[in-house]
């Protein structure tokens, strides 16, 4: 791939609810590129100017917003009741996708590469990948997750699946199979026993990639407020007996218990429901001695981290926690190659929990300038639907360029 080390690319596939976000989490924690090729889409559709206009000559100006993007549920009620519609779209979709991939597999230094895509066989992204995985489970665990962790009623959830070829298919093509039916760490056991098999990127031969444009020509901004190093965030005295560590099965009803009281209430989880959450996403635990005072929720996809679990208790004990936490997610964040972190704070947040993020060097989403790359304005896009307080952390401030 140019002049960069050789890549191991692994395309990862399986049915929806399926387990695809888990495996796509452990890959990133072991160092490799992750890349959501749904997320691409997503991506294209609100920032491609080109793609917007074809898409509206296509299928009627009405699927184009005001705003020049493309109204994605107007767009998918023509194409998911007419295979034909589908068929064009994906045609017209796919190579500007495989462009994009190719492009975030060239700016990136990971020598592993996971790729996931729910139509990775049937799009032709399979073609770039050195071993497919596919995940699968029993059709009631996804309905399951569907249901707690989408929001879906029973009727969509299984609407949904049927809609969807049998798994059996995609099974059938697989280098790996992991089955997500168990507990999180009976999917990280089988996740690890094929990372281990993994061949060296060395080994394996270059595969096929789409030509890229050629590039724009760029030049680096001028240093600003919000790219500019901040100064280091003032030190704070930790207590010896302080512990940051990832939540674990076993924390559920201390879990369960701080956001009850971190939130008078007002937010209220049942286990199931969040033994379900800690196969979503990442949580950290802060504690002095066997109090559990913070814990954060957080996730990292294309790129850029994002926190939108936050629960301090007791607050003052909970800032000293929280504020080693949140060390923790950011190093992890580096680890994964993130290049930004969002954390979507709550209106209802105290001026501690503010104090504590701004001390960190987290500024408001206005300190940013306008021209950011894609991956970024699609994660702050998908944040600001949340009516939440958004402040962003650059961790590499290289990756923001103007146009000459």
């Amino acid at each position: 791939m140019d002049n960069q080390p050789p890549k191991l690319i692994i395309g990862l596939t399986g049915n929806i609810a399926t387990g695809k976000s888990a495996v796509m989490r452990l890959a990133a924690s072991r160092g490799a590129l992750t890349i959501d090729a749904d997320k691409v889409v997503h991506d294209i559709l609100a920032h491609d100017p080109s793609m917007q206009a074809a898409i509206a000559v296509a299928f009627g100006s009405h699927v184009r917003k005001s705003n020049g993007q493309i109204d994605r549920a107007a767009l998918g009620q023509i194409v998911f009741n007419d295979s034909e519609a589908l068929r064009d779209l994906e045609m017209m979709l796919h190579p500007a996708v495989r462009i994009e991939i190719t492009r975030r597999l060239r700016e990136s230094d990971a020598r592993i590469v996971m790729i996931e895509a729910i139509k990775l066989l049937e799009g032709g992204l399979s073609q770039m990948c050195h071993q497919i995985w596919v995940t699968r489970c029993a059709q009631t665990l996804q309905i399951d997750r569907m249901r707690i962790c989408r929001g879906m009623a029973l009727e969509e959830a299984v609407a949904r699946i049927k809609a969807q070829p049998p798994q059996e298919e995609k099974v059938a093509q697989a280098d790996v199979v992991i089955d997500t039916g168990g507990l999180m760490r009976d999917t990280e056991r089988q996740f690890d026993l094929a990372w281990q098999r993994l061949p060296s990127p060395d080994s394996v031969e270059p595969r096929a990639v789409p030509d890229l444009p050629p590039p724009v020509v760029v030049r680096a901004m001028a240093e600003t407020p919000a790219t500019a190093a901040a100064p280091p965030p003032p030190h704070i005295e930790r207590p010896k007996n302080l512990d940051v560590r990832r939540a674990r099965p076993s924390d559920i009803s201390s879990i369960l218990l701080l956001i009850q009281k971190a939130t008078s209430g007002a937010v209220s989880m049942k286990r199931g429901d969040l033994l379900l959450a800690l196969g979503e996403r990442s949580y950290f635990i802060g504690q002095i001695g066997a109090q559990i005072s913070a814990i954060m929720g957080w996730v990292v996809d294309d790129m850029v981290g994002r926190i939108d679990q936050i629960y301090l208790y007791p607050l003052d004990e909970g800032v000293v926690t929280g504020t080693a936490v949140l060390e923790e997610i950011e190093q992890s964040a580096q680890n994964h190659i993130a290049e930004l972190i969002i954390a979507a704070l709550p209106d209802t947040s105290s001026p501690a929990i503010h104090e504590l993020f701004q001390q960190r060097g987290y500024q408001p989403r206005s300190s940013l300038p306008q021209n950011l790359p894609r991956n970024w304005q699609a994660a702050l896009g998908e944040a600001e639907a949340n009516a939440e307080e958004q402040l962003f952390k650059v961790l590499r401030p290289e990756r923001i360029r103007t146009r000459s």
